[in-house]
């Protein structure tokens, strides 16, 4: 059996007994994962991926702790969201005189940049930040509502009008004139989104 084949769940079992190789699974699988939903909420991908690390030593060390009741993913997410806004309140007392220089890009990063702004959920981005993370949840992640609602701290309720509006908001940018279904590219998710 390959590692693709095993669950996360069972990973993170022979993670809890000491498996190493089992746990760096688990961050290959979830650091691209990651960086893309924290890439909303921060803004630099150092600071990403300062997060991201930050978020796998915090589960490494509580590994102990996973609750096999729920997925592995909704932990997870748990943890990079309360770092997240710890991060958020620290960098508000920082000297805010510093203001870093812009950088013009990279070829590989202008090419990357292209391929993203074809991509729906760039589109999703122009949303409430509430709205995006849910739809990222549910469609990137592929968590049920109970999942996102425990994830961000809502109600159940709460996380179905969420996704709602935010489902409803995302259909009307993308019916908007100039908006070319054939510029949507590939959505890296489980499934497309329904607007059903």
């Amino acid at each position: 059996m390959t590692a693709k084949q095993v669950s996360d769940e069972e990973l993170v079992s022979k993670a809890t007994a000491g498996s190493q190789t089992s746990f760096e699974e688990l961050v290959y699988r979830y650091s691209p994962r990651l960086f893309h939903f924290l890439r909303y909420k921060v803004s630099s991908d150092q600071d990403i991926e300062d997060l991201i690390q930050e978020t796998f030593l915090k589960a490494f060390q509580n590994i102990n702790r996973f609750n096999p009741d729920f997925k592995f993913s909704t932990w997870l997410y748990t943890i990079a969201v309360r770092l997240s806004i710890s991060d958020y309140r620290s960098s508000r007392t920082k000297d805010p005189s510093f203001i870093p220089i812009p950088h013009s890009p990279e070829p590989e990063e202008i090419v990357i940049q292209k391929e993203e702004s074809q991509n729906i959920w760039i589109l999703a981005r122009t949303l409430k930040t509430e709205q995006y993370e849910a739809l990222w949840l549910r469609y990137a992640e592929d968590m049920s509502v109970k999942e996102i609602a425990k994830v961000m701290k809502k109600t159940q309720i709460y996380a179905r009008v969420l996704l709602h509006r935010a489902r409803l908001n995302l259909a009307k940018r993308l019916s908007q004139p100039g908006y070319s279904e054939n510029a949507t590219g590939t959505v890296p998710v489980k499934h497309k989104f329904s607007f059903l």
